[in-house]
């Protein structure tokens, strides 16, 4: 089953190397989606894949990001995949 999770996470997280970290921690696991510096200072991240993939991907980000984010919001949804790679979007 494929899952569809996105995340929003608010703290120290643009001009840090936040978005570069994750697309590097991306390259490990089979996932596809984005992670995109938003308006309001936060990030956001989209993640695309089979459940226990994408599921370990966030417990990973989640762990070695934990010094920069405070607040994080989340959702997962079953879905067809839409994206090819990962990647950083502006």
């Amino acid at each position: 089953m494929n899952v569809r999770i996105s995340l929003k996470y608010r703290g120290r997280v643009q001009d840090v190397g936040f978005r570069w970290r994750v697309s590097q921690i991306a390259k490990s696991f089979p996932c596809t989606g984005y992670v995109k510096n938003l308006p309001d200072g936060s990030v956001e991240l989209l993640i695309e894949g089979e459940k226990y993939e994408a599921q370990r991907m966030v417990q990973t980000i989640n762990l070695e990001m934990k010094g920069f984010w405070y607040e994080k919001t989340m959702d997962e949804r079953e879905v067809d995949s839409q994206f090819v790679d990962f990647g950083i979007e502006h």
